[in-house]
């Protein structure tokens, strides 16, 4: 009986010191260590390779045009990214599902596009890329690809039979051949698969990177398209050529599971063409160069600048329909002017001119309205072709800065009008010339910005510059009927003005003064009058007609 009551009580014990035990380890808060860091939510510095304290991602390949350089590889290091471009290297952004996550999406009422932005190692290049995947199907990517040697942007294989489109520099027309082994090095090559699936290359051209955002182009590195048959069907490899230090390869791709190519229009692929051979124009990844005048900083042959006025794009947006093709053509090169516009609000022109150093003072990356203008419109255009406003920021910025521009820089008239000085630079300088086709331009897309936007105090500002014109009118006229390009702010008149660009101009916003009612427009036709009659008596055509 003794022995029993012993064994109750050890029992009772030893179940009292477990259930002690149990209540400890549930209730009990860890300790932390003496010097424990602070907590996540203390912490106001973020890492520089991950400002906004994303995961790791994982590398994928979906949708990737770039090949690893061997399979079952891992993927090389990419170098570490700097705080402000953390999403434009490396692999791309997985989301939580394992689909790749777009850094941006631009939305209209007709097109909406996914934008991805990567980085590729292969084979001792690196490859920067922008991905426009667009809802009509449509894929647009440009690539940048820096290193030594050659580089490869493209490389796939295919199976089935189709056609092949190229220019032919030797008789100056576009050849179709069944799709074969060969290398061609048009500016565009498009494939078309007997499926559909449609290819359209703008092949690698190489550059030299020079002072003030320009570049000089080694023609004799063009890039190819080659294609080699293998087993199953053939190889399409598009490679870029003559990497160097400072040196540069960029390429421009578009991709359609549907045939979106119309060879009895004009289509995106003709105008390109005609762009390069006519126009003297590159698109490269950082947006549309033109050669360099010569009175460029730098200068030389075969140097290019980035124009902001990106002519390229009317051809393109005007296309919008009916070629398939356009559209993500347009939205990747609107996107890609749109990073370029600068803190102020405008986009510069990056060069340096001897001519405005010389005259006003203004150094290089100053600021032309004429080209601003032009970019203006055309984001006006693509919001009215798209429908809703996918650059709307890049609108906005820029009025924002224009018209505060035009209300701390602009030279009274006699009747209280406006006319704003065609150049200007955030360095201290002298103030420079007003140009008529400036001025004109201005004013018509202010109107046009106003429409878009319903805004009564860009219609005021547009109606100060319109009197501006009104106030100087026959001011203007050169006694052989010709116009004076310009009026410096001291009111002297200077010769110079361009064969029918001007005419082009006036006529442009007196049709749309027509056009909505107004019946202020008796200067603009006098002015156009006496230039009409200068063309007509100097031979000078081209003109727009009435």
């Amino acid at each position: 009986m003794q022995e029993r009551s012993i064994v109750i009580l050890v029992l009772a014990l030893a179940l009292a010191l477990a259930l002690l035990c149990a209540c400890s380890s549930a209730q009990t808060p860890a300790v932390p260590a003496d010097g424990a860091s602070a907590s996540v939510s203390e912490n106001t510095e973020a890492p520089a390779s991950a400002p906004n304290q994303k995961p790791e991602p994982k590398p994928v390949s979906d949708r990737i045009q770039i090949l690893p350089s061997a399979q079952n590889s891992e993927p090389e290091a990419s170098p570490e990214p700097e705080p402000d471009r953390v999403q434009a290297f490396g692999t791309e952004p997985v989301q939580s599902d394992g689909l790749r996550a777009p850094e941006r999406v631009l939305i209209s009422e007709k097109y909406t596009a996914e934008v991805y932005v990567s980085t590729t190692e292969r084979d001792g290049s690196q490859i920067e890329s922008r991905e426009y995947c667009v809802s009509d199907g449509v894929t647009a990517s440009t690539y940048r690809a820096t290193g030594s040697g050659d580089c490869v942007f493209f490389d796939q294989e295919v199976t089935e039979a189709g056609a092949l489109w190229y220019y032919s520099f030797e008789s100056g027309e576009w050849i179709c051949e069944t799709l074969a082994e060969g290398s061609f090095s048009s500016p565009v090559v498009v494939v078309e698969l007997d499926s559909g699936t449609t290819y359209f290359f703008a092949l690698p051209r190489t550059v030299v990177l020079r002072e003030n955002d320009s570049m000089e182009y080694l023609p004799e590195q063009d890039g190819a398209l080659n294609i080699t048959q293998t087993e199953e069907g053939l190889q399409l490899t598009v490679t870029g050529h003559g990497l160097a230090e400072e040196r540069v390869s960029d390429a421009l791709i578009l991709t359609s599971p549907d045939k979106i190519m119309n060879w009895d229009v004009n289509n995106c692929a003709k105008a390109w063409v005609s762009y390069v051979t006519n126009d003297s124009m590159l698109w490269c990844y950082g947006g549309y160069y033109r050669e360099s005048p010569y009175n460029y900083i730098p200068t030389g042959t075969n140097y290019y600048y980035c124009c902001p006025a990106c002519y390229c794009i009317w051809g393109f947006l005007g296309r919008t329909p009916p070629c398939k093709e356009a559209p993500a053509l347009t939205i990747l090169m609107l996107d890609t002017m749109a990073q370029r516009q600068n803190s102020y609000g405008y986009w510069a022109t990056e060069p340096g001119s001897g001519w405005l150093q010389g005259d006003y003072g203004i150094g290089a990356g100053f600021y032309d309205t004429r080209f601003n203008t032009e970019l203006l419109e055309l984001y006006i255009r693509a919001a009215q072709k798209f429908g809703g406003n996918m650059f709307e920021d890049a609108i906005d910025h820029y009025l924002a800065f224009y018209t505060q521009y035009a209300d701390t820089n602009h030279i009274a008239t006699e009747n209280g009008g406006w006319l704003i000085p065609d150049y200007w630079h955030p360095d201290e300088h002298t103030t420079p010339h007003i140009s008529l086709n400036h001025q004109v331009s201005e004013c018509l897309a202010l109107y046009h910005a106003a429409e878009l936007l319903d805004r009564e105090a860009l219609f005021a500002l547009a109606d100060r510059m319109l009197l501006a014109i009104e106030d100087t009118g026959s001011g203007w006229v050169m006694p052989d009927h010709n116009l004076y390009y310009s009026i410096k702010p001291d009111g002297t008149y200077v010769e110079g003005d361009y064969p029918y660009l001007t005419y082009n101009d006036l006529l442009h916003l007196r049709d749309y003064l027509d056009g909505i009612g107004r019946t202020d427009t008796q200067t603009l036709t006098d002015l156009m009058g006496e230039k009409l009659q200068w063309m007509t008596n100097n031979g000078v055509t081209g003109y727009e007609k009435s």
